[in-house]
This record gives C-alpha cells, sequence and structure tokens, in this order.
C-alpha cells in the first residue's frame, strides 16, 4: 500500500523552485496588505514588548512581582504615548497659525531671486512666478485636522496597549514554554534563546540611540529658537529608525524652517547639528554597542522600505528596517540559512568567519 505522503518534487529546477518561492511571498505580502489594519497594532504592540522585556526581565530578578512590573511599564508607555500626542498637537496648532507668515516669506525669497537673476541678464520667461505650493487654507485645514485627531487616543492606540501589556504577561513563561515545546532539541532551545537575545539587544540599542537623537536635536533646535523644535525632535528620533535615509529626511524641513525663519547661518548652524548628532550616534556609538555584523546592505534597506511600506503604510515604513533587521537575525541563527544572512549584510568580512 503506497504512503499518502507526498513525495518531495524531482526534476523541477531550482529556477522554477524559486520562481514558486517569489509567486507565495507576494501572495502573502498581499494578504498582510489586505488585514494590514489588524496586524499593524498588534506588530507595534510586539516592538514594544520586545524593547521593554529587558527592563521586565531586570525587575524581576530585583524580586519586584511579574505583574507589578508589567503595570510600571504599561503605565510608563502608556504616559509617553499620552505626552507624544499632546507635543505633537501642540506642534500641528502652532504650524497652523504660522503657515500663512512661512509661505509669504516663501514667495517673497522667490521674487527677490526673480529680480537678482534678471538683473545678471537671465530672461524672465525662463523664470517660474511661482512655485506650486499648496494654498495657506489648505495647509492650515491640514495642520489643524492632524491636531484634532492627536488630541486623544484612538481605538487603535489603546489596542496597541492592551495587546503590548498581554505580549508582556505572555513574555515571563517564554523560556520555560520553548523547553516544553523542545524537549529533545537542546540545540534548537539554544537557537531560539540565541535569536530572541540578538532581537532584544538590537531594538534595544536602536530605540535608546533614536531617544538620544530625537533628545538631543529636539533641545539643541529649542536652544537655537527654531520653530517646531519639539516636532523635529520627535521626526528625528522616529526616522533614526532608518538608516542614513531617514537621517536626511529628518533634517530637511528643520533646516528650511532655520534658513526661512532666521537666516543663513542659523540655517547652517541647524545642519551642523543634524549632522553632528548623527555621526556621533549613528556612525560611531551605535555601531560599536551592536557590533558592525548588525549592518544592512543600503539597497537590502531601500528595498525592505518599499514592500513594508507598500504593505503596511507609514507604520510599515517606520518599521520596516528592524522588521528586516530581525529576518537577518533569524536568518543567521540557523546554519541552513546563513548564507541569506551573509548576502543582506553590509559587509562581506562575515564569509570569512
Amino acid at each position: 500500500m503506497h504512503s499518502l505522503t507526498p513525495a518531495p518534487l524531482k526534476g523541477v529546477s531550482s529556477g522554477v523552485q524559486w520562481l514558486l518561492g517569489a509567486a507565495a511571498l507576494v501572495i502573502v505580502l498581499g494578504g498582510l496588505k489586505a488585514i494590514g489594519h489588524i496586524v499593524t497594532p498588534f506588530l507595534l504592540a510586539a516592538f514594544l514588548a520586545i524593547i521593554c522585556a529587558p527592563p521586565l526581565n531586570w525587575m524581576q530578578r530585583h524580586k519586584l512581582p511579574g505583574p507589578v512590573a508589567v503595570l510600571v511599564l504599561f503605565s510608563v508607555v502608556g504616559l509617553t504615548f499620552f505626552l507624544l500626542f499632546l507635543a505633537l498637537k501642540d506642534a500641528a496648532e502652532s504650524m497652523a497659525s504660522q503657515a500663512p507668515l512661512y509661505q509669504a516669506r516663501f514667495n517673497g525669497w522667490l521674487i527677490e531671486l526673480r529680480e537678482m537673476l534678471a538683473a545678471r541678464g537671465l530672461p524672465r520667461e525662463l523664470l517660474p512666478s511661482t512655485l506650486p505650493l499648496p494654498a495657506t487654507a489648505t495647509i492650515t485645514g491640514i495642520a489643524r485636522g492632524v491636531a484634532g485627531g492627536l488630541g486623544q487616543f484612538t481605538a487603535s492606540t489603546l489596542l496597541v496597549l492592551l495587546a503590548f501589556m498581554f505580549l508582556l504577561l505572555e513574555e515571563r513563561y517564554l523560556s520555560d514554554k520553548l523547553n516544553a515545546a523542545f524537549p529533545s532539541r537542546r540545540r534548537a532551545r539554544v537557537r531560539a534563546r540565541r535569536f530572541l537575545r540578538s532581537v532584544y539587544r538590537y531594538l534595544l540599542i536602536k530605540t535608546a540611540a533614536s531617544t538620544a537623537t530625537g533628545v538631543i536635536i529636539g533641545g539643541g533646535l529649542a536652544f537655537m529658537g527654531v520653530d517646531f523644535a519639539v516636532l523635529w525632535g520627535i521626526v528625528a528620533g522616529l526616522l533614526n529608525f532608518i538608516p542614513t535615509i531617514g537621517s536626511i529626511i529628518a533634517a530637511i524641513p528643520a533646516v528650511i524652517i532655520a534658513f526661512m525663519g532666521m537666516g543663513i547661518v542659523e540655517g547652517l548652524l541647524v545642519l551642523a547639528l543634524y549632522v553632528a548628532v548623527n555621526t556621533a550616534i549613528g556612525s560611531i556609538i551605535e555601531p560599536r554597542l551592536m557590533g558592525t555584523s548588525l549592518g544592512i546592505s543600503p539597497l537590502i534597506v531601500l528595498v525592505s522600505l518599499l514592500i513594508w511600506g507598500y504593505v503596511f503604510g507609514p507604520i510599515g515604513m517606520l518599521l520596516a528596517v528592524p522588521l528586516t533587521m530581525i529576518a537577518k537575525l533569524a536568518l543567521d541563527s540557523s546554519p541552513e540559512t546563513r548564507w541569506a544572512g551573509i548576502l543582506m549584510s553590509d559587509s562581506v568580512k562575515r564569509l570569512h568567519d
């Protein structure tokens, strides 16, 4: 009697197998996009839980009861969300009130530039009289809409916080569950623990570096008197999760605001602040803490931004690099898939390890 277990495919070329794998990946990504509004809150909660796992373990090692430790972390994260929302709300309201002023200044700069170039012999018809900027009412309306939406905790935020709390409660028994799930596979348990430690370490260091980046840049801009300094600090901290590209994107609006509102010298000082902070934290301190082996190829970063941004929208772009890094750590943790992790790296040194 023949076995009902399907035999492995034979005679299928590796090209066809790769094609089938790519098709399966596209189907999975399409499914995730369709249920993105459900997955995204739990994804954010999972990242928060991973970041808070080391502090939770530290509190438990110091004899603080597990439920109390979870409640402390839940309160801290909830308060942080609330303060961020308040800061963004105030910044959006301030931007709504000052948008007409900045647009008038920009139009004045454009007129002066046209006159200067025309005085040097450039035909006026080659110079644009206006730039396609949004109307002042449109900018004000968007800013006020953002302020109104951020002024309250939404259902999604509450869902994130609740899921975060339950994930922390679950994390306390994760080690015991690994032992029960793999009772006779010690090597599998070791690999799982090594992978989890790598993820914890990466996200904790990256979050600390991003927080430091946001605080230093926000404080520096406030000291210089740049408008919306708190907003630019929050943006710098969030976009620090995206290597290189995020730092550039975060610097552009703050530098433009400094040039338009304060002057050329102040704008250059703001630019120097961004360069100094991102060089010190992103290129010196962070690599030393993480280790150079955790780098991702710039091409992989760009592809991950496009893919996760398509699947989960702006939140996906924000979490694209952490998601990709977790995938790389998972690939590195197994000898069978380590080759894929090597291909995702930004260096070839690992090939000779």
